[in-house]
């Protein structure tokens, strides 16, 4: 809500916390963020936004777009890491874009992310810290999941234009 680096939280609770306990606090802490924002936005900027920008053709045909498919239009804004994750929030607030594809796109969209920032950050992060550079299978395996989660988000934005062209 306030700008700050979520990265910077994600590494931290994959160093303090297990990677699963770390993905569920960070996810949760992630959405009710982007909630409060989404929220704060509808409540107080979407008036100003209609009012400012109502006769931009612009404006009209962001909106109806965000309309039909609200849900990957916010799922491709998490992925591709384009817009700050709070600016993301704040934005989608004050469109025409409905609650539940909010959230369900910025779950979708967080989740390949926060997954590779929390594995990464604890299997080299922490073992890079305590200076033993003997990884273990499990350590091997986390890091190999973890570039393949790499790839599969960054074709997430292709696959979906695909699918909205066909």
């Amino acid at each position: 809500m306030l700008f700050v680096p979520r990265t910077l939280f994600l590494v931290l609770a994959g160093i303090c916390f297990s990677e699963l306990q770390a993905i569920l606090w960070a996810l949760t802490a992630s959405l009710l963020s982007s909630a409060l924002s989404f929220g704060l936005a509808r409540t107080y900027g979407r008036a100003w936004v209609e009012k400012t920008f109502r006769k931009r053709n612009w404006f009209y045909r962001l909106e109806r777009i965000t309309a039909k498919s609200g849900f990957h239009f916010v799922l491709i804004a998490r992925v591709s890491h384009v817009i700050h994750f709070g600016a993301t929030s704040y934005a989608c607030g004050v469109l025409n874009i409905g609650f539940k594809s909010f959230l369900w796109g910025s779950f979708w969209g967080v989740l390949p992310g926060t997954i590779i920032a929390i594995v990464g950050s604890k299997v080299l992060g922490c073992k890079l810290w305590d200076g033993s550079a003997n990884f273990s299978k499990k350590d091997i395996y986390l890091a190999v999941f973890t570039s393949f989660l790499v790839l599969f988000s960054s074709l997430i934005p292709l696959w979906l234009n695909r699918k909205k062209k066909s």
